[in-house]
């Protein structure tokens, strides 16, 4: 039933290990069993919140059925109980299936992130303008938690602002197969894309006049688009990749199509802009 490095079935015999992780993170222990509806509802929703949380807690499961020495030391009445234990104490339980929050808002109470107060200080460097200082913040901050995949993710997008992209590379491949396939790792692999197309290339000003002086030149456009997405400006790397889309539609195996994904990738699906130019995308290839 493991989905996640941080979610394990719990017995009477391995339940010592539940104790020893929650000196260090909280531990939620989920009482489930096979013919629970409720159940089933929320063995996705808290397997969920293990991978995101990225062991900030450990998912501990015990089919009660089977366990039924343990669910009877620990008085469990009724399915899904969800016990909280933190430093080898029950100090908190959810009876029945609860809103998604209730589980975050306890598992927030006791997770403490080690990497945060790292990157409140890099914010605040990098704000005043001090990136090598922040940079060698994050180095250091993951010499002392080397398995810290926020301070990595943090790390590989400040890298790849300074344009260092090949370090950024190395960052982000060392990551779980999981951590790549979801934000905000995705969305910087897809940056880096666009790293690798203006790696030499002419700088905006100069590319935005062979456009202009060329609108067919899908190459330079490319490129433009590019250099507007390494500069933050989304909405202008949307617009070439339309108008490469509508003009060009097969150039480089559909160049147009794929440059748009990558942004969507990097803005995320909630952004108003990767609304609007996917249905615009619809449209034109409908």
């Amino acid at each position: 039933m493991s989905e996640s490095s941080y979610v394990f079935e719990v017995n009477q015999q391995n339940f010592a290990s539940v104790v020893e992780a929650s000196q260090q993170v909280p531990v939620l222990v989920d009482f489930w069993a096979d013919w629970c509806e409720p159940c089933k509802q929320l063995t996705p929703l808290l397997t969920k919140l293990a991978r995101e949380y990225r062991g900030g807690f450990v998912l501990a499961k015990v089919n009660a059925d089977a366990e039924k020495a343990l669910a009877a030391h620990f008085r469990v009445r009724s399915l899904p109980t969800v016990m909280v234990i933190w430093q080898g104490q029950i100090v908190e339980q959810l009876v029945g299936l609860q809103p998604e929050l209730a589980y975050r808002t306890i598992i927030d109470r006791f997770h403490e992130n080690p990497g945060d107060q790292v990157r409140e200080q890099v914010d605040a460097l990098w704000q005043r303008g001090h990136q090598k200082e922040a940079v060698k913040l994050l180095r250091e901050g993951l010499q002392q938690e080397p398995d810290s995949i926020d301070l990595k993710v943090v790390l590989a997008e400040k890298l790849l602002q300074l344009d260092q992209g090949e370090e950024a590379r190395q960052l982000l491949q060392s990551l779980p197969a999981e951590e790549r396939e979801r934000q905000p790792v995705s969305g910087l692999l897809a940056r880096l894309q666009f790293a690798d197309l203006a790696q030499g290339a002419p700088e905006r000003a100069a590319l935005a006049a062979q456009v202009q002086a060329d609108p067919a030149n899908s190459m330079a456009r490319r490129q433009l688009a590019a250099r507007c997405v390494l500069a933050g400006d989304y909405e202008a790397a949307l617009e070439q990749f339309m108008e490469m889309l509508r003009r060009d539609p097969q150039f480089e195996d559909g160049a147009g199509r794929k440059g748009l994904i990558a942004i969507f990738e990097i803005l995320g699906n909630e952004d108003p802009l990767v609304t609007t130019y996917r249905r615009r995308m619809f449209s034109l290839l409908h």
